[in-house]
């Protein structure tokens, strides 16, 4: 920490982002306990009840949503190489598991202010 607010604050926006998979997963648990608390409300069923099948529903939610995600991820990395093959790059050895390798952060370490490549970024 610098001391600075503003440089402080750029550095916690460099923190690694989540895998797809584990967002949409969030998102579809959010979903659905969201909608069996609703519902179970509407009916008129007993809050311990509604609370018990929404919970069960956020882990179904959850596990749902990760499988879907990976079947999203790996789609999109399919098209990914397909397009590259159909649409290369003139003199150009660059592939798509190469993208991934500059685009993936190793979220095993941390970001330091004063590498070369921070300061440049600033």
């Amino acid at each position: 920490m610098s001391g600075n607010p503003m440089t402080d604050a750029r550095s916690d926006l460099r923190e690694p982002v989540p895998p797809p998979a584990k967002v949409i997963a969030g998102c579809f648990a959010t979903c659905a306990f969201a909608v069996a608390i609703l519902t179970g409300l509407a009916v008129g069923n007993q809050t311990s009840e509604v609370l018990m099948r929404a919970i069960v529903c956020l882990f179904g939610g959850y596990v749902l949503g990760l499988i879907a995600g990976e079947v999203f991820s790996f789609a999109i990395r399919e098209h990914l190489r397909e397009y590259i093959a159909a649409h290369p790059i003139p003199n150009s050895d660059v592939s798509l598991d190469d993208l991934v390798g500059v685009l993936n952060v190793d979220r095993n370490t941390e970001s330091k202010p004063n590498t070369p490549t921070n300061a440049a970024n600033r």
